[in-house]
């Protein structure tokens, strides 16, 4: 049996709950993960407090994260966050993800790079000319500056 009493504070646009016997409360959230909370076995008191996310801010870092992965730079992913100038669509990137959009599309790629080395022989031409890299030897100096060792080195120590 639940008992509950709702209370909202309109300063902050923040709704307390205070529920009492619940055996468990499964959140869903929109992006379609789920988060099951249960008290303890002494069964303590369990006290949240669910904050709105749906800012514009989450709005924009959504829109990000559903576009990048179709783009190949700056420009192509603020059109498709439909922004039609890039300085705007970088200054709201900067303030969501701390960084400007290149950078953090650049983080993205090594990222897929350095899993790519370490989990498939396809060479590192191939991979080169997947990620549009200019040359192969731009792909190496990069991989090895964030990493420490070339992508060569990196396959040979990940296979011992």
């Amino acid at each position: 049996m639940e008992k509950g009493n709702t209370i909202k504070d309109n300063k902050d646009n923040v709704r307390r709950y205070i529920l009492t016997d619940v055996e468990s409360c499964t959140f869903t959230f929109t992006d379609g993960m789920t988060s099951k909370v249960k008290p303890s076995p002494d069964h303590e008191i369990v006290i949240m407090k669910l904050i709105p996310h749906s800012t514009k801010s989450k709005s924009f870092e959504d829109k990000v994260l559903k576009n990048y992965m179709a783009t190949k730079n700056v420009t192509d992913l603020s059109a498709l966050c439909k922004y039609d100038c890039v300085r705007t669509f970088t200054r709201h990137f900067k303030k969501s993800f701390g960084q400007t959009p290149y950078q953090w599309m650049l983080d993205r790629k090594m990222e897929e790079v350095q899993s790519l080395v370490l989990n498939s022989d396809i060479t590192i031409t191939d991979i080169a000319k997947m990620y549009d890299f200019k040359s192969v030897s731009h792909l190496v100096n990069l991989y090895s500056k964030r990493f420490g060792n070339s992508p060569l080195k990196s396959r040979l120590s990940d296979a011992i």
